[in-house]
């Protein structure tokens, strides 16, 4: 688990329908702060890995090589973080995933 200021690591492999990794058109990834509902979002070209919107004072989407994507967050909350992609065009295709951030990542603050 993560702990406010950790860097929370959200990534995608996009496929054809064959099963090898391919760029969709376009790329967006949406992030969720759970307990206030903040909603962030991000867009990239999937061709030229050109980032489209970046929320202010954010990281950039980064395309890796070929179909891998990913966003490096830095925790700002102590809440559950919902991570979305979608890829869109020639790929089409979305995931999710979950991060648990809490206040601290000294664990004798959460024991009795």
């Amino acid at each position: 688990m993560a702990s406010i200021g950790s860097t929370l690591t959200f990534s995608v492999v996009f496929t054809d329908a064959e099963g090898g990794v391919a760029n969709p058109d376009l790329v967006e990834f949406w992030l969720r702060e759970e307990i206030d509902g903040t909603e962030l979002q991000w867009t990239i070209n999937g061709a030229t890995g050109t980032a489209i919107t970046t929320p202010t004072g954010m990281n950039a989407l980064v395309r890796d090589s070929t179909g891998l994507f990913h966003l490096s967050f830095v925790a700002r909350k102590p809440e559950r973080h919902s991570g979305y992609w979608r890829g869109s065009g020639t790929i089409f295709q979305a995931s999710e995933d979950t991060a648990f951030v809490r206040h601290s990542a000294i664990g004798a603050i959460d024991s009795p």
